[in-house]
């Protein structure tokens, strides 16, 4: 399995004009769909420090290049898009084994590289894409704003994870088939004006008990036709306590849920502050374009009518 993550393209330096409607944010999206290319490169250096075998200091200077590839722009149904991959390039520092010495050497590879398959849906200004390994989310995010900023070097913008906007009562009634529940509250310290009677009762106990950290696990198998009863006291007793502690001591208390939705997309979500907004998705439709587009319009859509 796979996580499908969503990121935010806002414009920056023009927000100004933005707002005072000199300019508007479909023109400069329009330009931008425009402009992109496979051309262009965002060019990333980075010098390292390290102690080599003589025991002594050696520094290096690492260049990692950015660019688009295989780029698609498309105009259908109401929907403006750009498909492509953003390819990161930088040199692997690795060893090779010398069959005749019989011993193992260090070498270079300085053209290795690394790609990441995007949908950029232009009209509500979201990038959908997964991450691969040794190219997480951060460097995506960071390459695909320089990128954008080299193409239109008169606007500035700007590139983040979108958070998850779904509470967990939201997410648990939505839920077509909810498979795991865990929950996790530690006692914060005593503060008799943000006490209310269920935050109280919960933290009570757990002092009575001697417990400092608290975890209730429910799980049903995947292949299961009906998902946890959420309805079910022993259930909503934990949900409720959760969201008790979130609101009157925010940090001491995470609920976790995996399930999917009605038509079959998996996800997860994790009660933490800055929980990123993300699917589930099989590894296959990684590199199934069109499979992956359907999957991001229905999170999309779910999201703008959040």
């Amino acid at each position: 399995m796979a996580l499908l993550y969503f990121s935010k393209v806002n414009v920056n330096a023009n927000i100004f004009d933005v707002y005072s409607e000199e300019i508007k944010i479909k023109d400069i999206l329009d330009q931008l769909y425009f402009n992109i290319s496979d051309e262009k490169e965002y060019a990333k250096r980075e010098e390292k420090t390290f102690i080599n075998d003589e025991g002594n200091f050696e520094s290096i200077v690492n260049e990692e290049l950015y660019n688009f590839s295989e780029l698609e722009k498309v105009t259908l149904e109401g929907r403006k898009y750009i498909t492509g991959k953003l390819i990161r390039r930088y040199p692997l520092h690795t060893e090779q084994w010398d069959i005749k010495k019989r011993e193992s050497r260090k070498v270079t590879h300085s053209n290795n590289s690394t790609s990441i398959f995007f949908y950029f849906d232009i009209s509500t200004e979201i990038i959908s894409f997964t991450e691969r390994q040794k190219f997480g989310f951060k460097q995506f995010n960071e390459a695909f704003q320089e990128l954008l900023n080299i193409y239109m070097d008169s606007t500035g913008f700007e590139i983040f994870l979108l958070n998850d906007p779904f509470t967990i009562e939201e997410r648990l009634r939505n839920a077509h088939k909810i498979y795991r529940l865990k929950s996790t509250i530690i006692p914060p310290n005593n503060n008799d004006s943000y006490l209310k009677e269920l935050y109280d009762d919960e933290v009570s106990q757990m002092q009575e008990s001697n417990v400092q950290k608290k975890t209730n696990i429910f799980e049903v198998h995947k292949k299961s036709v009906k998902g946890i009863n959420i309805e079910a006291d022993m259930v909503k007793r934990v949900v409720n306590s959760n969201v008790a502690i979130d609101k009157f001591a925010r940090g001491y208390g995470t609920i976790e849920v995996d399930g999917e939705d009605e038509d079959g997309t998996k996800f997860s979500f994790n009660s933490e502050v800055h929980s990123p907004y993300k699917i589930t998705i099989k590894e296959s439709i990684r590199s199934n374009k069109k499979k992956l587009i359907e999957k991001a319009n229905k999170a999309i859509d779910a999201f703008m009518t959040r």
